[in-house]
């Protein structure tokens, strides 16, 4: 009878252990919607030493991202089969250059103060550039810049504090055709939604917005931290749904994000510590 009482108790103890470690498994990569390393590098590319503040990336075709760094007015090409640059593009002088994004052949880069510059035929060595003011406020600070194809127009993530000062990050449009900028944002990343609520640091900076990106296939809308590394997802009309902590090691400071036509995702993160990287990440 006792050694029926202690081959119970052992499996007892047994079924409790797998289940406190489900739990604890369960807890790790959920807690409060925020999804810990629940993504897969499926792919690394360790990039030349010029692009070690790469800022922001833009898929170009035929596997090329064009790249932009926070110091010099130059689109680099970067290959990703030959993992080498192919070319580059000067398109102004020094500056705090934050994204970039390619639509067609022209490329559109994006000023820390909101600038934005527009490069035509960027590729074929005749490029001409205009040049678009957008917020009118001298103390902006924004980084994240892509092209929202269905409703042509730019979305413009501001990074600090908004204009307005509001509890929210706001995300502001402007319309390639008209180029014409709107005040108003069209999204707002409200920092207070509960997806927050981990997220141990003063309001302003539970999400820095680095880069933006809309999924070609899902039409998701994908923001970057690169501050405090982490991936906030939305749906098509700016409501949150996701958001994953990516870990330091892996992403050193996240500033660009792309997606090529199948909607798969790469991120750059600059190099501090390490070599500045494109990575081919897979989220589960």
């Amino acid at each position: 009878m006792k050694k029926e009482l202690k081959i119970t108790g052992l499996v007892i103890s047994s079924i409790a252990v797998i289940i406190l470690l489900f739990a604890w498994k369960n807890q790790s990569e959920s807690k409060n919607g925020v999804n810990q390393k629940n993504y897969e590098i499926v792919q690394q590319w360790k990039l030349p030493k010029i692009l070690e503040e790469i800022s922001g990336i833009s898929w170009i075709g035929d596997n090329r991202i064009a790249c932009i760094q926070d110091e010099d007015g130059i689109i680099f090409i970067y290959d990703l089969k030959k993992s080498n640059i192919q070319q580059k593009v000067k398109f102004a002088g020094n500056g705090d250059y934050e994204d970039i994004t390619i639509i067609d052949e022209n490329a559109y880069v994006l000023r820390s103060d909101g600038k934005i510059f527009e490069i035509k035929d960027f590729k074929s060595g005749k490029s001409s550039v205009s040049e678009f003011k957008t917020f009118s406020s001298h103390d902006i600070n924004v980084e994240g810049l892509t092209y929202d194809k269905e409703n042509k127009r730019l979305l413009i993530a501001v990074k600090e504090e908004d204009p307005d000062d509001k509890p929210y990050k706001g995300i502001y449009e402007f319309k390639i055709n008209q180029k014409k900028f709107n005040p108003e944002p069209v999204f707002k990343i409200n920092l207070k939604d509960p997806l927050f609520n981990d997220i141990d640091t003063k309001l302003k900076k539970k999400m820095q917005p680095s880069a933006i990106g809309i999924s070609p296939v899902n039409h998701l809308i994908y923001y970057l931290d690169g501050a405090n590394p982490k991936l906030l997802i939305a749906d098509g009309k700016g409501k949150l749904k996701k958001l994953y902590e990516l870990d330091e090691g892996e992403f050193e400071q996240p500033e660009g994000i792309t997606f090529n036509p199948k909607g798969e995702l790469f991120i750059s993160s600059e190099g501090n510590k390490n070599n500045p990287t494109i990575l081919k990440v897979k989220f589960k």
